[in-house]
């Protein structure tokens, strides 16, 4: 894979939001990937030394009172919802890295969609009736005035029901993440 860095200049104001429950097997697909954009050491586990360094001069954890260094801030959004909203008002485009399940065994776990918050929804993993749909912060962000550009990098899991909290993920989803940065780097550059 050939990661090539964009400037600032070359994009709207972006932001990575990466969505899930780390307690919760593949549902912490998304802090993972937080990580792997993030973290040197755990980006080196998937990519060459080359990469990595291009992978940490492109992106940068968001903190609190974070100076703007050019860098695409990542998210680790967690759980969070509604929470997103004031995000949604900060940033043009936000791409979300999640989890879905298909419901389709011909489906492999791993697989890489790349959706629309509105596809999204119809394979969002929901684990209580107090759960929302990306789509819904999204259509109340809109009601309040504030619209951001926001498309959706999901991956099929395995398993986000484990019988005990388990700060991992399964094999598959650890293979996809390559792939995961390819249609990353596409939806930036698109």
């Amino acid at each position: 894979m050939n990661i090539q860095p964009c400037t600032a200049s070359d994009r709207p104001k972006t932001l990575i939001a990466c969505v899930g429950n780390m307690l919760l097997l593949d549902e912490g697909f998304g802090p993972y990937m937080a990580r792997v954009l993030t973290e040197r050491s755990v980006a080196g586990l998937y990519f060459d030394q080359a990469h990595v360094d291009t992978i940490m001069s492109m992106f940068r954890l968001d903190e609190v009172n974070a100076v703007d260094d050019g860098r695409i801030p990542v998210l680790d959004a967690g759980t969070i919802g509604m929470g997103l909203l004031p995000w949604f008002r900060e940033y043009e485009r936000i791409i979300v890295i999640d989890i879905i399940d298909t419901k389709n065994p011909a489906i492999p776990a791993g697989s890489v969609f790349v959706l629309t918050p509105e596809e999204m929804a119809e394979n969002v993993v929901l684990h209580s009736l107090h759960d929302l749909k990306l789509v819904d912060v999204v259509n109340n962000c809109a009601l309040a005035g504030h619209t951001a550009d926001v498309s959706c990098i999901c991956v099929q899991a395995k398993d986000y029901e484990p019988q005990d909290f388990c700060i991992d993920i399964t094999p598959e989803l650890k293979a996809a993440i390559p792939l995961v940065m390819g249609a990353l780097m596409e939806q930036l550059e698109a």
